[in-house]
C-alpha cells in the first residue's frame, strides 16, 4: 500500500462520515448536539482513519443491537 492510497482511504471514510453526519437522525442526536464537525476533525480522520473506522463501527454496532 503506498501512501496516496492511504490517504485516498482516509479520504473515502471521512467523505462517508460527512455523509452521516448531514443526516437529521444523526445532526440532531443528543451527544451530537454541541459537537461541530470541522476541517481539524477531517484532516485527523484522513490521517488516523483505521482508529477512526473502529471506533464507528464500535459505535455503529452499539447504536444499531442496542
Amino acid at each position: 500500500m503506498t501512501i496516496l492510497n492511504y490517504f485516498f482511504i482516509g479520504f473515502a471514510f471521512t467523505f462517508l462520515i460527512d455523509i452521516l453526519m448531514g443526516l437529521n437522525k444523526i445532526k440532531n442526536h443528543s451527544k451530537m448536539k454541541n459537537h461541530k464537525w470541522e476541517w481539524n476533525e477531517r484532516i485527523m480522520c484522513i490521517v488516523i482513519w483505521p482508529v477512526a473506522f473502529i471506533v464507528f463501527f464500535i459505535a455503529f454496532l452499539k447504536a444499531s443491537f442496542k
